[in-house]
């Protein structure tokens, strides 16, 4: 056989060959969409939520004749929600008010006021009241007044009021709707206590409960989520991802524990922060992200939102009030980047069993107190005191064990911290 013939055969051998490989790849390729189903159903960390059980008021405020009652149990603010959800509000004008007659129109008499702890877009909202109008204003609002007295038309007024701006959104709502919310609020009359206004810095008053707010304390055992979870959620492919010292990392992005604490930081260097962005924008794409793995855990609420930096934070509520650590272990903080997360930070934890503790209740000093101790204090400047509430200190008793224990806070430039000890001067 000629050299020519042989290299013509193994020439035609390589051909028959490569033409059976690509058969074979063509007709043994996986289900790709099944497997990426298996996936998602595998990363679920917990579960979903809408919008209706995230972004929700902190505070219920009822401004009767003779004087003020309020309440933050969760229950009531659920209830008062869901009311109001049944209601068609129809939008019809928007103002620019001087400090002064903004708080008025606030404080009157003979309304509710339901505060939000940051500012709420119009537009995510949709998905939880109910606009007759098409399009809502390009705005957010932090602060939802209902006038109780009977209106004109067989109308009542309701005003979204967005205290950054001193701007009042005004939209009216039928009024058998108000007064079947008069009976029901009348119903759960015991759940209001009695409110004390104080004035902070210039016309706004900040209401607080009256006397010695008398709270419970509660100690949880934890269960931990498995880190394996969030690996297979974060990652874009898991199979790529390796444990180097303790972090998790596929060579750009970065997944690090802090066992101590039990926090977890995801951080996607590569993203582009540096961009700007609307609360609209930030706010549904934070949701949507935690949703996307089923990530909420325990009762997370929207807590605050920082424009300049992309950030948005849901922080742990309960009984309705807001949970406060140092090490990050009662919140989740996300940053967003242009097109995916940049940082996200989070507990890995469920508070799962509640463990019975005596005394069950703390009394609190009056906040008059809290203020004085604040006003006394030259590390604090009051001017700069955005707001006051009791919330609960989350601390850690052993691995496993966390107790919860009331405490007053306050929001100074924008950070909250606990009012007491020698610190802040309170005992």
């Amino acid at each position: 056989m000629s050299l020519e013939k042989a290299k013509t055969i193994i020439l035609t051998l390589l051909v028959l060959l490569s033409l059976l490989l690509t058969w074979l790849i063509w007709n043994n390729q996986p289900n790709y969409d099944l497997l990426n189903l298996k996936d998602l159903d595998n990363i679920a960390i917990a579960k979903e939520k809408k919008v209706p059980g995230i972004i929700l008021p902190d505070k219920i405020l009822y401004h009767e004749n003779d004087g003020t009652t309020g309440t933050v149990h969760d229950g009531e603010i659920s209830r008062v929600m869901n009311l109001l959800r049944t209601w068609t509000f129809d939008m019809s004008s928007s103002r620019l008010l001087q400090k002064k007659d903004l708080y008025n129109l606030m404080y009157g008499k003979n309304r509710i006021e339901l505060d939000f702890p940051a500012p709420v877009p119009f537009s995510v909202y949709q998905s939880v009241l109910n606009f007759a109008n098409k399009k809502v204003p390009d705005a957010d609002f932090d602060h939802i007044v209902i006038e109780l007295n009977k209106g004109t038309k067989n109308l009542n007024h309701v005003y979204f009021i967005s205290t950054a701006s001193n701007k009042v959104y005004e939209a009216s709502t039928d009024q058998k709707s108000i007064q079947v919310f008069i009976s029901k609020l009348n119903d759960n009359k015991s759940l209001y206590k009695p409110y004390t206004a104080f004035a902070l810095s210039g016309p706004r008053r900040i209401y607080l409960p009256a006397g010695n707010p008398v709270v419970n304390q509660y100690k949880y055992a934890t269960t931990d989520i498995e880190i394996d979870k969030f690996k297979k959620a974060l990652f874009a492919d898991p199979n790529f991802v390796k444990k180097v010292a303790g972090e998790y990392t596929n060579g750009i992005s970065l997944l690090r524990t802090d066992e101590s604490n039990k926090v977890l930081t995801f951080v996607n260097p590569g993203e582009d922060i540096g961009y700007s962005s609307d609360p609209n924008h930030l706010l549904t794409r934070a949701i949507d992200f935690i949703n996307q793995h089923s990530g909420w855990t325990d009762q997370y609420q929207y807590f605050e939102i920082n424009e300049r930096e992309n950030e948005v934070t849901f922080r742990l509520f309960k009984d309705g009030y807001p949970v406060f650590n140092d090490d990050g272990m009662a919140e989740i903080r996300e940053y967003l980047g242009k097109s995916e997360i940049y940082k996200y930070v989070r507990p890995y934890f469920n508070l799962s069993l509640n463990l019975p503790l005596k005394p069950a209740a703390v009394k609190l000093p009056p906040a008059q107190d809290v203020i004085a101790g604040l006003q006394t204090n030259p590390s604090v400047q009051m001017n700069k005191v955005r707001d006051i509430a009791v919330g609960y200190r989350l601390q850690k008793d052993s691995d496993d064990i966390l107790s919860l224990q009331p405490a007053w806070y306050y929001c100074e430039d924008g950070i909250w911290k606990m009012a007491g000890g020698d610190e802040d001067g309170l005992e």
